[in-house]
Formats: C-alpha cells, sequence, structure tokens
C-alpha cells in the first residue's frame, strides 16, 4: 500500500518537468563562439571550479577578447549538469534561460579570478557545450504522468476495496 501511494507522488514531482541536453559542440573556433552571442545565447566562461558570465567577445586573430561578470544567477545551478548523453531536470517556469546557455571551458591561467576583460587563446579553449531543451524527455513528463497517475489511483481503489473485503469476510466468522 505505501509503495503505492510512494508511486503515484513521485510520479507528480516528475509531472509537467522540463529537461535539458549538453551538446557538445565539436568544431568551434573564435569566430562560432562569438556567434553565439551574436544569436542571443548567454555565454559561460569555465576554469575549473570557477565560473563567469561572458559577454562581449571580440575575435582578434587566434584568441576572444572576452568581458566577465559574476552575474550567473540561477545558471549557478547548472554549471555541472550530468553527462552529455544523459537528460537534466529544470524547472520551467522558474528558470527557462537555461536552454539559452553556451558554456565554454578553458584551461588558461594568464588571468585573475577579479578581471574584467580578459584575452582566451583559442588554444586554451578545450571544449563549447550547449544546453538544449530536451523536448522528448519533456514531453514523455507530461504523457506518462497522465497515464500512470490515472492506472494509479485505480489500483489504488481495488487494493482499498480488496483489504475492506477480507476484513469484512474476517469478521463474518
Amino acid at each position: 500500500m505505501k509503495s503505492k501511494i510512494l508511486f503515484i507522488v513521485l510520479m507528480f514531482l516528475f509531472s509537467s518537468c522540463s529537461f535539458f541536453q549538453v551538446i557538445p559542440e565539436e568544431d568551434y573556433t573564435t569566430q562560432s563562439i562569438k556567434q553565439y552571442e551574436d544569436n542571443g545565447k548567454y555565454l559561460i566562461l569555465h576554469r575549473g571550479e570557477e565560473a563567469w558570465h561572458a559577454y562581449d567577445l571580440r575575435p582578434v586573430d587566434d584568441s576572444l577578447n572576452v568581458k566577465l561578470d559574476f552575474q550567473l544567477g540561477y545558471h549557478l545551478k547548472y554549471l555541472n549538469p550530468q553527462d552529455d548523453d544523459k537528460t537534466n531536470m529544470y524547472s520551467r517556469k522558474e528558470e527557462p534561460e537555461v536552454v539559452n546557455s553556451v558554456h565554454i571551458y578553458t584551461n588558461d591561467t594568464c588571468f585573475s579570478s577579479f578581471d574584467t576583460l580578459v584575452v582566451i587563446p583559442e588554444s586554451s579553449i578545450f571544449a563549447v557545450k550547449s544546453y538544449a531543451y530536451n523536448r522528448s524527455a519533456s514531453r514523455a513528463s507530461v504523457i506518462l504522468p497522465a497515464i500512470f497517475i490515472p492506472l494509479g489511483v485505480v489500483i489504488l481503489v481495488f487494493a482499498v476495496a480488496a483489504g475492506r473485503a477480507d476484513y469484512t469476510t474476517s469478521l463474518s466468522f
């Protein structure tokens, strides 16, 4: 009985959740990274455990001039998602812009944590990953509970009815 109630509660928790996936970009250059900004993406520069909001990008030769800001807001919760091939959950109502972010990973140590204007050599960028809305997982989070919650309620009603029937037959002897 308790497991059925727990099942129903879990289905409600996953009901209407939104999901994103991490897409590693294979071929990237300073120009293609700049294009993300031109397309309105929120850029996040990672170096080890540190991360900054990157904006006002300017490709110069084989490097990228970048302005940095600490204002990451709710993006901080999504800096380290699950692996690229897994699905990650986010609150679409509270944090809709998660799927609008691109993460740039560098191992450049030439700038300080407090610098606001930095030059990142293209050779120090080892990964670029974008977050994209995972339509199939989000759709399943709405459709599956719509099927399983009523089914769970029916099973629960039958279990309670069967329990009462057993109880009343045991009283009649």
